[in-house]
Protein backbone atom coordinates (compact mmCIF):
# COMPACT_ATOMS: atom_id res chain seq x y z
CA UNK A 1 0.00 0.00 0.00
CA UNK A 2 1.13 3.31 -1.07
CA UNK A 3 1.68 5.90 1.75
CA UNK A 4 -0.09 9.19 1.36
CA UNK A 5 2.22 12.05 3.04
CA UNK A 6 0.78 15.61 3.39
CA UNK A 7 4.18 18.03 2.13
CA UNK A 8 2.93 21.33 1.70
CA UNK A 9 0.14 23.11 3.53
CA UNK A 10 -1.03 26.85 2.84
CA UNK A 11 -4.76 29.09 4.23
CA UNK A 12 -6.52 32.23 3.23
CA UNK A 13 -8.19 32.26 6.16
CA UNK A 14 -10.31 35.23 8.64
CA UNK A 15 -7.23 34.40 11.45
CA UNK A 16 -4.18 35.77 8.63
CA UNK A 17 -3.03 34.32 5.37
CA UNK A 18 0.55 32.86 6.89
CA UNK A 19 0.37 28.91 8.70
CA UNK A 20 2.07 30.86 11.82
CA UNK A 21 -0.99 33.18 12.23
CA UNK A 22 -3.38 30.48 11.32
CA UNK A 23 -2.08 28.06 13.75
CA UNK A 24 -1.35 30.88 16.44
CA UNK A 25 -4.70 32.08 15.96
CA UNK A 26 -6.33 28.77 16.78
CA UNK A 27 -4.37 28.01 19.61
CA UNK A 28 -5.09 31.26 21.07
CA UNK A 29 -8.88 30.62 20.75
CA UNK A 30 -9.70 34.13 18.79
CA UNK A 31 -13.07 34.76 17.11
CA UNK A 32 -12.61 37.59 14.48
CA UNK A 33 -16.11 37.87 13.44
CA UNK A 34 -17.76 40.99 12.34
CA UNK A 35 -20.50 42.34 10.56
CA UNK A 36 -20.14 42.30 7.18
CA UNK A 37 -19.73 45.24 5.13
CA UNK A 38 -18.46 44.99 1.80
CA UNK A 39 -20.72 46.53 -0.88
CA UNK A 40 -22.94 44.69 -2.84
CA UNK A 41 -23.52 42.45 -0.05
CA UNK A 42 -27.56 41.90 0.37
CA UNK A 43 -27.58 40.44 3.82
CA UNK A 44 -25.29 43.70 4.69
CA UNK A 45 -24.44 43.61 8.57
CA UNK A 46 -24.94 40.08 9.25
CA UNK A 47 -22.12 38.54 11.15
CA UNK A 48 -19.46 36.60 9.49
CA UNK A 49 -15.89 35.30 9.72
CA UNK A 50 -14.57 37.60 7.03
CA UNK A 51 -11.18 37.41 5.17
CA UNK A 52 -9.57 40.86 5.58
CA UNK A 53 -6.89 41.97 2.94
CA UNK A 54 -7.95 39.40 0.06
CA UNK A 55 -5.91 38.24 -2.39
CA UNK A 56 -6.33 39.48 -5.42
CA UNK A 57 -8.09 36.81 -7.73
CA UNK A 58 -7.44 36.88 -11.17
CA UNK A 59 -9.24 39.04 -13.88
CA UNK A 60 -12.61 37.57 -14.65
CA UNK A 61 -12.34 35.25 -11.59
CA UNK A 62 -14.61 35.76 -7.99
CA UNK A 63 -13.15 35.85 -4.44
CA UNK A 64 -13.58 32.08 -3.95
CA UNK A 65 -11.14 31.07 -6.91
CA UNK A 66 -8.80 34.00 -5.77
CA UNK A 67 -8.26 32.64 -2.41
CA UNK A 68 -7.74 29.08 -3.61
CA UNK A 69 -5.28 30.71 -5.82
CA UNK A 70 -3.13 31.99 -3.18
CA UNK A 71 -4.06 29.21 -0.41
CA UNK A 72 -2.92 26.54 -3.53
CA UNK A 73 0.35 28.56 -4.15
CA UNK A 74 1.29 28.42 -0.64
CA UNK A 75 0.65 24.81 -0.05
CA UNK A 76 3.06 24.31 -3.64
CA UNK A 77 5.35 26.68 -2.21
CA UNK A 78 5.45 25.25 1.87
CA UNK A 79 6.10 21.90 -0.29
CA UNK A 80 9.17 23.24 -1.93
CA UNK A 81 7.55 22.85 -5.74
CA UNK A 82 6.80 26.31 -6.64
CA UNK A 83 9.91 25.85 -8.70
CA UNK A 84 9.76 22.52 -9.69
CA UNK A 85 10.61 21.50 -13.51
CA UNK A 86 7.43 21.66 -15.65
CA UNK A 87 7.37 18.29 -16.58
CA UNK A 88 7.04 17.69 -12.59
CA UNK A 89 4.19 20.31 -12.11
CA UNK A 90 2.15 18.95 -15.69
CA UNK A 91 2.11 15.73 -13.28
CA UNK A 92 0.77 17.56 -10.58
CA UNK A 93 -2.73 16.57 -9.55
CA UNK A 94 -6.05 18.75 -8.40
CA UNK A 95 -8.97 18.39 -6.47
CA UNK A 96 -10.79 21.29 -5.63
CA UNK A 97 -13.91 21.17 -2.93
CA UNK A 98 -16.45 24.23 -3.06
CA UNK A 99 -20.47 24.41 -2.55
CA UNK A 100 -20.62 28.00 -4.44
CA UNK A 101 -17.64 28.57 -6.64
CA UNK A 102 -17.46 31.83 -7.82
CA UNK A 103 -21.21 32.85 -7.25
CA UNK A 104 -20.28 36.65 -6.38
CA UNK A 105 -19.73 36.89 -10.02
CA UNK A 106 -23.31 35.72 -10.70
CA UNK A 107 -24.45 38.36 -7.50
CA UNK A 108 -22.52 40.74 -9.41
CA UNK A 109 -24.35 40.29 -12.50
CA UNK A 110 -27.86 40.02 -10.94
CA UNK A 111 -27.26 43.83 -8.97
CA UNK A 112 -26.07 45.22 -12.64
CA UNK A 113 -22.12 45.35 -11.77
CA UNK A 114 -21.06 43.48 -14.45
CA UNK A 115 -21.53 41.02 -17.44
CA UNK A 116 -20.58 37.57 -17.63
CA UNK A 117 -20.07 35.56 -20.75
CA UNK A 118 -19.89 31.59 -20.47
CA UNK A 119 -19.96 30.01 -16.86
CA UNK A 120 -17.12 31.66 -14.76
CA UNK A 121 -19.16 31.34 -11.72
CA UNK A 122 -19.86 28.08 -11.30
CA UNK A 123 -17.84 25.90 -9.00
CA UNK A 124 -16.30 23.94 -11.06
CA UNK A 125 -14.49 26.65 -12.26
CA UNK A 126 -12.43 26.76 -9.74
CA UNK A 127 -10.25 24.06 -10.42
CA UNK A 128 -9.63 25.21 -13.88
CA UNK A 129 -8.52 28.79 -12.19
CA UNK A 130 -5.91 27.40 -9.59
CA UNK A 131 -4.37 25.24 -12.21
CA UNK A 132 -3.51 27.67 -15.30
CA UNK A 133 -2.48 29.92 -12.50
CA UNK A 134 -0.07 27.56 -10.94
CA UNK A 135 0.56 25.71 -14.09
CA UNK A 136 -0.67 22.24 -12.95
CA UNK A 137 -1.69 20.16 -15.39
CA UNK A 138 -2.25 16.93 -13.94
CA UNK A 139 -5.79 14.85 -13.52
CA UNK A 140 -8.25 17.56 -11.93
CA UNK A 141 -12.08 17.51 -10.49
CA UNK A 142 -14.45 19.72 -8.53
CA UNK A 143 -16.20 18.34 -5.50
CA UNK A 144 -19.35 20.09 -4.42
CA UNK A 145 -20.82 17.66 -1.29
CA UNK A 146 -21.62 21.37 0.40
CA UNK A 147 -20.10 21.27 3.52
CA UNK A 148 -18.35 18.54 3.62
CA UNK A 149 -16.85 19.19 0.42
CA UNK A 150 -12.98 20.46 1.47
CA UNK A 151 -12.66 16.91 3.52
CA UNK A 152 -13.87 14.65 0.23
CA UNK A 153 -10.86 16.91 -1.83
CA UNK A 154 -8.50 15.37 0.57
CA UNK A 155 -9.77 11.85 0.39
CA UNK A 156 -10.04 11.51 -3.76
CA UNK A 157 -6.34 13.12 -3.99
CA UNK A 158 -5.22 10.72 -1.05
CA UNK A 159 -6.66 8.03 -3.92
CA UNK A 160 -5.43 9.22 -6.75
CA UNK A 161 -1.68 8.51 -5.46
CA UNK A 162 -2.67 5.11 -3.94
CA UNK A 163 -4.60 4.60 -7.51
CA UNK A 164 -1.03 5.34 -9.61
CA UNK A 165 -3.02 8.50 -11.39
CA UNK A 166 -0.59 10.42 -10.19
CA UNK A 167 2.27 11.14 -7.39
CA UNK A 168 1.17 14.55 -6.15
CA UNK A 169 -2.12 16.23 -5.59
CA UNK A 170 -2.89 19.53 -4.55
CA UNK A 171 -6.40 19.25 -2.54
CA UNK A 172 -8.27 21.75 -0.77
CA UNK A 173 -11.74 23.69 -0.04
CA UNK A 174 -12.42 27.31 -0.98
CA UNK A 175 -15.68 29.46 0.07
CA UNK A 176 -16.58 33.18 -0.26
CA UNK A 177 -19.28 34.66 2.02
CA UNK A 178 -22.83 34.17 -0.85
CA UNK A 179 -25.92 35.09 -0.79
CA UNK A 180 -27.13 31.42 -1.46
CA UNK A 181 -24.70 30.34 1.38
CA UNK A 182 -26.05 32.99 4.09
CA UNK A 183 -29.94 33.46 2.83
CA UNK A 184 -30.04 29.57 3.33
CA UNK A 185 -28.67 29.55 6.99
CA UNK A 186 -30.90 32.41 7.53
CA UNK A 187 -34.13 31.26 6.28
CA UNK A 188 -33.48 28.09 8.28
CA UNK A 189 -33.01 29.69 11.76
CA UNK A 190 -29.68 28.67 12.16
CA UNK A 191 -27.40 31.32 12.69
CA UNK A 192 -26.29 32.64 15.87
CA UNK A 193 -26.73 35.83 16.74
CA UNK A 194 -23.23 36.36 18.58
CA UNK A 195 -20.82 33.93 17.31
CA UNK A 196 -20.22 30.42 16.47
CA UNK A 197 -19.90 28.45 19.63
CA UNK A 198 -20.12 24.46 18.42
CA UNK A 199 -21.02 22.66 21.88
CA UNK A 200 -22.12 25.26 24.09
CA UNK A 201 -25.12 25.56 26.04
CA UNK A 202 -26.38 28.96 24.64
CA UNK A 203 -25.77 28.16 21.06
CA UNK A 204 -28.18 28.82 18.69
CA UNK A 205 -26.53 27.96 15.33
CA UNK A 206 -23.57 28.47 12.73
CA UNK A 207 -22.17 31.70 11.84
CA UNK A 208 -20.60 31.72 7.84
CA UNK A 209 -17.28 32.17 7.00
CA UNK A 210 -14.68 31.95 4.19
CA UNK A 211 -11.33 31.31 3.11
CA UNK A 212 -9.31 28.51 1.45
CA UNK A 213 -7.31 25.54 2.81
CA UNK A 214 -4.96 23.49 -0.03
CA UNK A 215 -2.61 20.25 0.92
CA UNK A 216 -0.03 19.04 -1.09
CA UNK A 217 -0.04 15.25 -0.89
CA UNK A 218 2.32 13.59 -2.26
CA UNK A 219 3.26 9.10 -2.29
CA UNK A 220 6.55 8.72 0.27
CA UNK A 221 8.17 7.01 -2.37
CA UNK A 222 8.11 10.66 -4.43
CA UNK A 223 8.73 12.72 -1.42
CA UNK A 224 11.62 10.50 0.08
CA UNK A 225 13.39 11.02 -3.81
CA UNK A 226 13.25 14.94 -3.52
CA UNK A 227 14.46 14.75 0.37
CA UNK A 228 11.10 16.62 1.47
CA UNK A 229 9.61 16.89 5.20
CA UNK A 230 6.15 15.32 6.05
CA UNK A 231 3.54 17.18 8.04
CA UNK A 232 1.43 14.29 8.69
CA UNK A 233 0.01 10.94 6.63
CA UNK A 234 -3.59 10.79 4.78
CA UNK A 235 -4.13 7.16 6.61
CA UNK A 236 -7.94 6.87 5.65
CA UNK A 237 -11.42 7.90 4.82
CA UNK A 238 -14.96 6.54 4.91
CA UNK A 239 -17.95 7.99 3.38
CA UNK A 240 -21.75 7.46 4.06
CA UNK A 241 -24.60 9.03 3.55
CA UNK A 242 -27.82 9.59 5.69
CA UNK A 243 -30.56 9.35 3.18
CA UNK A 244 -32.66 10.81 6.26
CA UNK A 245 -33.21 14.56 5.71
CA UNK A 246 -32.17 17.39 2.92
CA UNK A 247 -30.75 19.28 5.84
CA UNK A 248 -30.61 18.02 8.87
CA UNK A 249 -28.72 15.29 10.20
CA UNK A 250 -30.18 11.78 10.96
CA UNK A 251 -30.16 11.87 14.99
CA UNK A 252 -29.02 8.32 15.05
CA UNK A 253 -26.08 9.21 14.12
CA UNK A 254 -25.59 5.77 12.33
CA UNK A 255 -23.96 6.23 9.04
CA UNK A 256 -21.94 9.02 10.56
CA UNK A 257 -21.04 6.59 12.87
CA UNK A 258 -20.04 3.84 10.30
CA UNK A 259 -18.05 6.73 8.11
CA UNK A 260 -15.66 6.70 11.14
CA UNK A 261 -15.41 3.42 12.06
CA UNK A 262 -13.90 2.53 7.85
CA UNK A 263 -12.05 5.44 7.99
CA UNK A 264 -10.16 3.73 11.45
CA UNK A 265 -10.65 0.24 9.46
CA UNK A 266 -8.89 1.55 6.54
CA UNK A 267 -5.68 3.55 7.90
CA UNK A 268 -5.43 0.57 10.46
CA UNK A 269 -5.99 3.08 13.49
CA UNK A 270 -6.55 1.17 16.60
CA UNK A 271 -9.23 3.02 19.32
CA UNK A 272 -6.37 3.27 21.52
CA UNK A 273 -4.46 5.53 18.21
CA UNK A 274 -6.65 8.26 18.27
CA UNK A 275 -5.12 10.80 19.65
CA UNK A 276 -7.61 14.01 18.61
CA UNK A 277 -11.11 14.43 16.92
CA UNK A 278 -11.44 17.64 15.04
CA UNK A 279 -14.93 17.90 15.07
CA UNK A 280 -17.54 19.09 12.33
CA UNK A 281 -18.79 21.43 15.48
CA UNK A 282 -20.99 23.70 13.67
CA UNK A 283 -23.08 25.20 16.62
CA UNK A 284 -26.63 24.21 15.39
CA UNK A 285 -28.47 21.98 18.02
CA UNK A 286 -28.47 19.40 16.04
CA UNK A 287 -25.93 18.82 14.27
CA UNK A 288 -23.44 18.88 18.01
CA UNK A 289 -25.56 16.83 19.39
CA UNK A 290 -26.01 14.14 17.38
CA UNK A 291 -22.11 14.39 16.57
CA UNK A 292 -21.07 13.67 20.00
CA UNK A 293 -22.88 10.67 20.53
CA UNK A 294 -21.25 9.52 17.04
CA UNK A 295 -17.84 10.44 18.51
CA UNK A 296 -18.86 9.02 22.13
CA UNK A 297 -19.87 5.91 20.41
CA UNK A 298 -16.27 5.91 18.31
CA UNK A 299 -14.08 6.48 21.20
CA UNK A 300 -15.94 4.18 23.48
CA UNK A 301 -14.25 4.45 27.06
CA UNK A 302 -11.26 6.73 25.88
CA UNK A 303 -14.21 9.42 25.49
CA UNK A 304 -12.94 10.97 28.89
CA UNK A 305 -9.49 11.23 27.39
CA UNK A 306 -9.55 12.00 24.14
CA UNK A 307 -9.63 15.76 23.48
CA UNK A 308 -12.33 17.14 20.83
CA UNK A 309 -11.45 20.90 19.05
CA UNK A 310 -13.94 22.68 16.85
CA UNK A 311 -12.36 25.51 14.82
CA UNK A 312 -15.13 26.53 13.17
CA UNK A 313 -15.23 28.46 16.69
CA UNK A 314 -12.26 30.88 15.43
CA UNK A 315 -13.13 30.05 11.80
CA UNK A 316 -17.38 30.24 11.52
CA UNK A 317 -18.92 27.88 9.04
CA UNK A 318 -17.01 28.45 5.47
CA UNK A 319 -18.72 25.58 3.81
CA UNK A 320 -17.12 23.53 0.84
CA UNK A 321 -13.54 24.81 2.57
CA UNK A 322 -14.10 23.97 6.15
CA UNK A 323 -13.33 20.21 5.91
CA UNK A 324 -10.04 21.34 4.33
CA UNK A 325 -9.30 23.64 7.33
CA UNK A 326 -9.91 20.89 9.47
CA UNK A 327 -7.37 18.58 7.36
CA UNK A 328 -4.85 21.48 7.94
CA UNK A 329 -5.30 21.89 11.36
CA UNK A 330 -5.37 18.05 12.15
CA UNK A 331 -2.07 17.68 9.84
CA UNK A 332 -0.19 20.87 12.18
CA UNK A 333 -2.19 19.03 15.58
CA UNK A 334 -0.06 15.63 14.74
CA UNK A 335 3.49 18.31 14.45
CA UNK A 336 2.75 19.80 17.22
CA UNK A 337 1.40 16.95 19.05
CA UNK A 338 -1.08 19.91 20.40
CA UNK A 339 -4.76 20.44 20.29
CA UNK A 340 -6.14 23.52 20.01
CA UNK A 341 -9.24 25.24 22.53
CA UNK A 342 -12.76 26.02 21.45
CA UNK A 343 -12.75 29.45 21.39
CA UNK A 344 -16.23 30.32 21.92
CA UNK A 345 -16.68 27.88 24.50
CA UNK A 346 -18.21 28.87 28.01
CA UNK A 347 -20.12 25.88 29.02
CA UNK A 348 -20.41 22.81 27.49
CA UNK A 349 -24.07 21.59 26.65
CA UNK A 350 -24.61 18.68 29.32
CA UNK A 351 -26.00 16.21 25.66
CA UNK A 352 -22.24 16.80 24.61
CA UNK A 353 -20.16 14.49 26.68
CA UNK A 354 -17.17 14.92 24.88
CA UNK A 355 -13.49 16.30 26.04
CA UNK A 356 -14.14 19.53 24.82
CA UNK A 357 -10.84 21.79 24.33
CA UNK A 358 -11.11 24.85 26.45
CA UNK A 359 -9.88 27.55 27.74
CA UNK A 360 -5.93 26.35 26.67
CA UNK A 361 -4.36 23.91 24.24
CA UNK A 362 -4.09 20.22 24.78
CA UNK A 363 -1.76 17.88 24.67
CA UNK A 364 -2.73 15.08 21.75
CA UNK A 365 -2.77 11.41 23.31
CA UNK A 366 -2.18 9.36 20.00
CA UNK A 367 -0.24 9.26 16.77
CA UNK A 368 -4.02 10.05 14.87
CA UNK A 369 -6.43 12.49 14.64
CA UNK A 370 -10.02 12.05 12.72
CA UNK A 371 -11.45 14.88 11.18
CA UNK A 372 -15.35 14.77 10.80
CA UNK A 373 -16.94 16.96 8.04
CA UNK A 374 -21.03 16.27 7.73
CA UNK A 375 -23.33 18.15 5.17
CA UNK A 376 -26.73 19.11 3.49
CA UNK A 377 -27.75 15.94 1.95
CA UNK A 378 -26.49 14.04 4.52
CA UNK A 379 -22.78 13.24 3.21
CA UNK A 380 -20.68 12.37 5.64
CA UNK A 381 -16.77 11.72 6.09
CA UNK A 382 -14.14 10.88 8.48
CA UNK A 383 -10.55 11.36 7.70
CA UNK A 384 -7.84 9.70 9.50
CA UNK A 385 -4.86 11.46 9.80
CA UNK A 386 -1.59 10.29 11.54
CA UNK A 387 2.08 11.46 12.36
CA UNK A 388 4.44 11.22 9.79
CA UNK A 389 6.67 9.44 12.26
CA UNK A 390 4.84 7.54 15.08
CA UNK A 391 5.25 8.64 18.51
CA UNK A 392 4.62 6.46 21.74
CA UNK A 393 5.33 9.14 24.41
CA UNK A 394 2.74 12.46 24.31
CA UNK A 395 3.47 15.38 26.96
CA UNK A 396 2.47 18.98 27.01
CA UNK A 397 -0.24 21.53 28.35
CA UNK A 398 -3.12 19.35 30.06
CA UNK A 399 -5.59 22.29 29.56
CA UNK A 400 -9.02 22.93 31.33
CA UNK A 401 -11.75 20.21 30.03
CA UNK A 402 -15.91 21.09 30.17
Amino acid sequence: MTDVVITGLGVVSPLGHTLDDFWNGLLRGEVPVRPLDYPGTAVHGSLTYVVDEAPEAAAGTGRASGFAVAAARSALTDAGLTGADQDVLDGVGICVGTGNGDSDLREMERDGRRELDGVQWYPFGTAGVVAAELGVHGPGFTVSTACAAGAYAVSFGAEMITSGEADVVLVGGAEAVSRPAMGAFLRLGAVDPLYCRPFDAERGGTVYGEGAAFLVLESAEHAARRGADAYAKVLGAGWSCDASHVTAPDPSGEQADRAAREALARGGVTEAAIGAVLSHGTGTPANDSTESRTTARVLAERTPEVPVAAIKASLGHSGGASGAFSCVAAALVTKHQVVPPVGTLKQADPECALRLVKGEPQASVGDAVLVNAYAFGGNNITVAIGAAEPRTVFSGHSGDTQ
